[in-house]
């Protein structure tokens, strides 16, 4: 059973129902809700609308050890208080009313990884909480950790990889605008892709060319911000022999010549000039082109497919893009969410990039679960882009196997606040001692130049660092 058979279970089923809380209250029978919930592997963790604990499997007792007898009955703020965990999905659920994914720590050791699902009536009245639970702490560190973190981020509940090239992931946040990409695929209807700079509107574009009739043929992508008019208008229609001096002899094809039964990506076209714009647009009516200088019109069958991170409509207004080809291009409408509300994105696109930039740079690099942690709570302004750069930056710039909290950028850990509050001042020292070591160890090389600049023993030095590899 899938984590959406469990929550169309608890709608369901929760009118007929009726098991007492310690306040008296009721919620659900225990019996048969524990039937259905114990037959999955993942652990499962449910609290009522107040983020007081109803229901735990069997699973989630063996991932974290905690017996469900101390649980049943609890409110989730307590359970966070008593040291039992770090933090609760559930509290975050009730705050935002939306899906939450985070790292949580059991009794402060033990990493795993926890997605809370609000459940909502017929009357979007919140019904109760439904926590699915992963441990990570050893798929984070085992010496085969690739290997398993695949089976970890390949389940189908949380998203799926597509089988083209562009090694796209589907997350459940994203679900329903894929699938309208894959059904509007088989067609030649013209797409407008819409979202902030780096979420993966490229991306899109050569998943729904790959899935398309026209998957045979080329994909070509032209990126319209910052280049000139005569350049711009060049790079699509090519030009005749002698068309201008200095061009060939033989002339040039054009990127809507070569894409003939392909697809044209036209990136960021709101940044297409209006003399472009009419140009287009009577390509667009016409399905043929004039080349610079040429006389003769040459036929063309492509699909277009166009995206922007700039309001058309108000620039339709302003009179800075024309009504004509805005409704021309603009078929159909997608629009790529950003990356801070893709958050079950956030952990395959680490592994999926971590496995890239090994087999690259020959590395065999891994990310700390409390790196995971602070990826996870970042909001990305830079979206996919962004993340990409800090991934290959940290992979690089490291000189040990595994990168700790202590390698990240300053602007990820000031601002995610993660574990900040969770460190007394013997570990703020040890974190410290740890920072200022690794950081003058990577600028003298050895731990004997390291040792003498740091006014300490060599032989202490080399205990200090192994104690360090061991956190």
């Amino acid at each position: 059973m899938s984590m959406d058979e469990v929550i169309s279970f608890m709608k369901s089923t929760k009118d007929g129902f009726s098991l007492q809380s310690q306040d008296g209250r009721s919620i659900f029978d225990i019996e048969p809700l524990r039937s259905i919930i114990d037959a999955i592997q993942d652990g499962i963790y449910i609290t009522d609308e107040n983020a007081i604990t109803i229901a735990v499997n069997s699973a989630y007792q063996r991932i974290t050890g905690l017996n469900r007898n101390i649980l049943i009955g609890r409110y989730m703020g307590d359970l966070v208080e008593l040291g039992y965990l770090s933090n609760s999905a559930s509290l975050e659920v009730l705050k935002r009313k939306e899906v939450v994914t985070l790292v949580q720590t059991i009794n402060g050791t033990q990493k795993i990884l926890v997605t809370g699902s609000p459940v909502f009536d017929e009357k979007n009245k919140l019904i109760c909480i439904v926590t699915s639970v992963r441990d990570i702490t050893e798929l984070l560190r085992a010496k085969h950790a690739q290997e398993q973190l695949e089976n970890l981020f390949k389940s189908k509940s949380q998203y799926k990889i597509s089988c083209s090239s562009s090694d796209l992931i589907i997350s459940r946040e994203t679900k329903k605008l894929f699938d309208l990409a894959t059904n509007v695929a088989k067609y030649n209807s013209k797409v407008l892709l819409r979202g902030e700079t780096g979420t993966g509107k490229s991306k899109l574009a050569r998943y729904i060319h790959s899935i398309s009739p026209r998957a045979e043929h080329a994909f070509l992508e032209l990126n319209c911000s910052g280049i000139p008019d005569n350049l711009l208008e060049i790079e699509l229609f090519g030009y005749a022999p002698g068309a201008f001096t200095g061009a060939s002899a033989k002339g040039k094809k054009g990127l809507l010549e070569i894409a003939h039964l392909g697809t044209l990506f036209l990136d960021e076209i709101g940044d297409l000039p209006l003399s472009m714009q009419v140009k287009l647009l009577k390509v667009i009516e016409e399905n043929r082109f004039l080349p610079v200088g040429g006389t003769e019109f040459r036929e063309v069958d492509i699909r277009i497919i166009s995206a922007t991170h700039r309001n058309l409509e108000e620039m339709v207004t302003r009179g800075e893009f024309r009504e004509d080809l805005f409704y021309r291009i603009n078929v159909v409408d997608l629009e790529l969410p950003p990356l801070k509300a893709r958050p079950s994105e956030i952990l395959p696109l680490v592994q999926q990039y971590q496995k890239s930039f090994n087999e690259k740079y020959d590395l065999n690099k891994q990310f700390s679960p409390e790196v995971i942690e602070f990826f996870t709570q970042y909001t990305w302004p830079g979206n996919i882009r962004q993340l990409v750069n800090v991934i290959e930056r940290l992979m690089v710039s490291t000189m040990q196997a595994e990168v700790t909290a202590y390698d990240l950028p300053e602007f990820i850990r000031n601002t995610t606040g993660v574990q900040k509050q969770s460190l007394n001042l013997k570990d703020k020292v040890l974190a410290y001692e740890q920072a200022l070591i690794l950081d003058a160890l990577e600028i003298y090389g050895s731990t004997r130049a390291t040792a003498e600049a740091l006014g300490v023993e060599q032989s202490t030095l080399v205990k200090k660092i192994a104690r360090f590899k061991q956190q």
